[in-house]
């Protein structure tokens, strides 16, 4: 029989995925979280660098490969490659946590009305390795969540899925598009970012105990409208998150632009995209809620620290060659959304 110093060991080194119990009060709490998004090629610098860095736990928020053109025999060729790559087996030495964008649910921009979204899932669950009675794969979307560490300094990690349910989006011609895209808001009440099961489902999980949560989401929440795909095009739907969040000690993370920004709109944002590409254009769409005025443009990764002793959280963008971008260190009491 292992001594209980082995099993908890043992249980931190097991990716945080398929139906293993773990324990939260053996576990020891969360100092380092890595997180990105958009690879569309699974062998890369940034990649690389990625493994270097210290780490608690992976966060895939999205896009995680780009199989949107071929169906679901090229996703099954894609998430296999990035299953058997070195960037992946190199991470699975810690627990990991995945969601996924347009790219990866295999239709750019897709939401609800997409055809292949069962299949999707399915695929998305072989990459990994959910077990076939897992709750996971019988519930439709692929949204869920986890919390880590011991009472006191517990993190939740929320994975929202803004795919599977989503209503289609407002769009506008495009001699009136903005800067990032077509897409405006909508006065449509009963269009819907999450569905009605995932709306559900978030405020149960946000009645679990824990003193910080990190919500995921593959687009963006806090920045204004730009044009392209982001929370601020279903402004009901925006207001709804934040009133369900009223309480909470929270921060979220997210993708999708390929470029980097951290934002404040009654809560923070911070996106953090792409791993693996340079944005073509390289200038960024007008956000009067950035509330750190530098953007970043090149393959990056996200890394957040956590001082539980201080009660403050370090946010950072790294590049290929480690450099912190973007850096922001916050105390718990202005996470708190009000």
């Amino acid at each position: 029989m292992s001594t209980p110093n082995t099993r908890r060991r043992f249980l931190a080194g097991l990716p945080a995925i398929g139906l293993l119990a773990v324990h939260a009060a053996e576990e020891p709490a969360l100092q380092d979280i890595v997180f990105g998004s958009c690879l569309d090629t699974h062998d890369h610098p940034m990649l690389d660098r990625t493994l270097t860095l210290p780490r608690d736990l992976f966060i895939f928020m999205g896009d995680n490969i780009y199989a949107d053109k071929g169906g679901i025999p090229m996703m099954q060729e894609k998430y296999a490659l990035l299953k058997n790559s070195r960037f992946f087996q190199g991470l699975k030495n810690k627990p990991l946590l995945a969601t996924w964008d347009d790219h990866d649910f295999g239709e750019n921009d897709g939401g609800g009305s997409y055809p292949h979204k069962k299949e999707a899932q399915v695929e998305f669950w072989n990459w990994l390795d959910e077990p076939a009675a897992s709750p996971r794969r019988q519930q439709e979307g692929v949204y869920h969540a986890q919390t880590f560490g011991p009472a006191g300094r517990r993190m939740q990690v929320v994975m929202l899925d803004t795919r599977y349910f989503r209503s289609a989006l407002k769009k506008v011609p495009k001699d009136k598009a903005m800067l990032g895209g077509a897409f405006v808001p909508t006065d449509d009440a009963a269009a819907t970012m999450l569905g009605a099961a995932q709306w559900s489902w978030l405020a149960q999980v946000l009645k679990q105990p824990a003193e910080l949560r990190l919500i995921v989401s593959s687009i963006q929440f806090a920045p204004e409208v730009h044009g392209g795909e982001c929370w601020a095009n279903m402004p009901h739907e925006q207001q709804r998150l934040l009133k369900l969040l009223q309480g909470h000690t929270a921060v979220i993370l997210s993708g999708d632009r390929h470029w980097c920004e951290f934002s404040h709109n009654g809560v923070f944002d911070f996106t953090t995209s792409s791993m693996t590409q340079k944005h073509p254009r390289g200038t960024p769409t007008p956000n009067k809620n950035r509330c750190v005025p530098t953007t970043y443009h090149l393959p990056n990764v996200g890394h957040l620290h956590i001082d539980w002793a201080a009660a403050t959280i370090t946010v950072k963008v790294l590049s290929e060659d480690g450099a912190t971008k973007i850096e922001q260190t916050l105390p718990f009491r202005e996470l708190q959304i009000s």
